[in-house]
Order: C-alpha cells, then structure tokens, then sequence
C-alpha cells in the first residue's frame, strides 16, 4: 500500500477569476424601448467585463439625456389606461400571450371556469391629440378557437416603423406598451412570446412554451414540461415538476427543484441549478456553472468560467476550458468521472467515510499534483499518477493543461 500524499507539490498563485459587470443600469430602463439598443450595443464578454460596442460616452450621455423624470418627457404627452375581458372555458386548455412590449403575468387558479385578461395600456406621444388616437389603436385582442384562447397586442403602426436612428430616437419619445395579469385555469398549458418586457408565470399543471427577446423570466409551481428561449435577461425558476430546457443568449439562469431532467445552452451568463431529479446538461460559452444535487448523470461545459459541482448521483463529465473545476464526488458504484480543464485548475474531494472506491488516472502537462489519500499506485511520474483506491468500482479520470490538480478526503 503506498501512501500518496504531497506528489510534485508546487506553490501558484491565485490567478483572479475576473468580476463579471452586470448592466445594471439597463434595469432601470427595462420596460423603456431604448434597452433593446442598449443591450445590442453593450454586450457582456466572458468573466473580465464589458465591451462597449460603439457607444461612446458622449452618446450614452446623450441617451440617458433622454430618460422621462415623470410621466412624461418635456413637450409630450401620455395616457393610461386600463381594460378587463373575461373568456368562459368551454374546451379551451391553453393560453396564448403575444406581447410586444410590456410585462405579463399568468397566474393558474383552481376551480374557475374562465381566463380573466386585465391590461394596463399606456402610450406616450408628442401631444395630447396624438396620445389619445394612439391609445384608440392599442388594441387588445382576446379570442378563442375552441381550443386555446389567445392574448395579442395590436399597436399603433406609426410607433417604431423604419429602422434609422431617427426612427428609434421618435420610439423613445413616442411609445406604447401594454402589462397583462391574466388569470387561467391552473390546468392550462401556456405559450407566451414576447420582444420586450418581463414574463411570469405561476401555479400551472399543464406545460410552458417561452419565447423571449429582452426581458427577465420568472415560473414557479409548473406541473409539466417547460421551455425557455430568451436573448436578452435573467430567468428564475422554482419547482417545476417535469423536464426543464432553456436556450439563452446573455443572462443568468437561477434554477431549483426540477423533478425531470435540465438541459440548459447558454452564451453569455452564469448558471444556477439545484436539486435536479433527472439527468443535468449544462454548457455555456461565458459563464460560471455551479450544480448541487442531480438525480441522473450530469455533463457540464464551459469555455470561460468556473465549474462547481458537488451529489451528482450519476456519471459525470465536466469540462472548463479556462475556469477552475472544484468538485465533491459520490464514487459509490461503477460511476464515472471525467474532469478536463486546459488553463485551469481541479479540486476533487470525496467522503471517505463511505464505501467508496475507483480507478483514478490524472494528467497534467505544466501543472502540478496534490493529494493525501490512501492510494495503491500502478504508474507514476511528473506528469501522470494511475492507481486504486479502494474498492476500485468507479472510475475518475483527470485532465489539465497548465492547471493544478488537488485531491483531498474528507470524514473518516
């Protein structure tokens, strides 16, 4: 039995990670039409911070020039509105929400028989004339087809049409949007698209198809499977009880209790998950990823950004390109697990107090190996460590370019 504690130790410094700069003034903004430049032109790049496009400050000065300190910008005018429709369930088992700009909140009651719409409509224009012929063709449209009953906003053609700089300087100070709290069946299967504006949704059995450009997500309680497309925002979701898939491009995914399996792909942004019953496939361009607790297997890919991944209760496969991997594994069973990092370093710990065991081969080119764990060597040498410990049912497999290895037992 050998003893491998302390193999080729070489002291590093910490390499800083980078701190991610949120948008967090495009918040303040968001159910504001000129967000959609702002996002497209002030883009978040991996974990060292932003790229600012062509803004220059003297334009971000000019836009936030432009920002309403009431109601209303100087020399225009706005009004508000507010209309209720009630639709009698007679079949239906589905609500469509098309929204163009504007917040939507769905909310699944039980024992009702019929969808409640009530929209707050506001427009802003350049006198009090045009106002009110524009919020005349503001249109709200509710309909039913016997089968799904649908929510769409109709808005005025003169707000938004061309697409010059002037145009969109004319939607700044001229807009409409429309916000929608509706009230369905919590049986109801739901699908929403929307360009620009917040959508939750809550307390529904059926499932949840989600389409967005700009604007955060919020589901919580959803009773069937669930999916989420977004460019632009942050999504938040809370005990869904079947699968979960989600395709974003720039914003944060806050994930937990997901009774079926999560399958997330993101560009741009940080990952959340806990507590997945099912399988677990998280890959991301430009983000952190941290995963605590899956029922299944797990694959979890990044290119920039950290992997923090602890009860996986299946095989595993991580891999970060230039983050660090710090993982706490079960090797209970024939599991596998597979760690690869080019520039990064890997943290492995493990509960020795259990019955545990696996077949471990680690390799690194330029980094160095730590460990202290009872391990009976097969081969060994600056570069590469094979062995047994324990058992040796499971299976772990390490790979770094220029990164450190360190593996470490935790308990008895």
């Amino acid at each position: 039995m050998f003893i491998f504690n302390g193999l080729h130790v070489r002291p590093r410094a910490g390499r800083a990670t980078g701190v991610k700069l949120r948008e967090s003034f495009c918040r303040l903004f968001r159910s504001n039409p000129w967000v959609m430049f702002m996002r497209k032109y002030l883009t978040r790049i991996g974990r060292g911070g932003v790229r600012y496009g062509f803004v220059t400050p003297a334009v971000l000065s000019f836009l936030f020039a432009l920002q309403p300190t009431g109601t209303a910008l100087a020399g225009s005018s706005s009004k508000e509105k507010e209309e209720k429709r009630s639709v009698e369930v007679r079949g239906e088992s589905r609500i469509y929400v098309k929204n163009t700009r504007g917040k939507t909140i769905i909310v699944g009651r039980k024992d009702v028989g019929s969808v409640l719409v009530r929209a707050y409509k506001y427009v802003r224009a350049k006198d009090s004339k045009t106002a009110a012929k524009w919020m005349d063709e503001l249109e709200v449209e509710v309909d039913t087809d016997g089968e799904q009953i649908s929510v769409v906003t109709r808005h005025p053609e003169q707000i938004g049409r061309g697409g010059s700089f002037w145009s969109f300087i004319r939607g700044i100070r001229h807009r409409a949007y429309v916000d929608y709290t509706i009230e369905v069946p919590n049986s109801f299967d739901a699908k929403v698209a929307s360009t620009s504006g917040d959508i939750q949704i809550t307390s529904l059995d059926g499932s949840v198809r989600l389409f967005g450009s700009s604007g955060d997500v919020f589901l919580k309680d959803i009773g069937g499977k669930t999916f989420i497309e977004l460019s632009s925002g942050d999504i938040e979701v809370r005990n869904i009880r079947e699968d979960l898939r989600v395709r974003m491009s720039s914003g944060d995914a806050d994930v937990r209790e997901i009774g079926g399996s999560l399958g997330i792909q993101g560009t741009s942004g940080d990952v959340k998950a806990y507590g997945i019953g099912g399988d677990a496939d998280v890959e991301l361009s430009s983000g952190s990823i941290v995963l605590r607790g899956c029922g299944g297997d797990a694959i979890t890919k990044t290119i920039s950004g950290n992997g923090e991944i602890t009860d996986v209760k299946g095989n595993l496969k991580a891999v970060a390109t230039s983050g660090d991997l710090i993982v706490s594994l079960l090797p209970v069973g024939e599991r596998e697990y597979v760690l690869k990092t080019s520039s990064g370093d890997v943290i492995v710990s493990f509960d020795g107090s259990r019955d545990y065991g696996f077949l471990m081969e680690v390799t690194t080119s330029s980094g160095s190996i730590e460990g202290d764990l009872d391990i009976k060597l097969d081969k060994i040498s600056r570069k590469m460590l094979r062995g047994v410990v324990g058992s040796g049912d499971g299976r772990l497999y390490i790979e770094t370019a220029s990164g450190d290895i360190r593996i470490k037992q935790v308990g008895n």
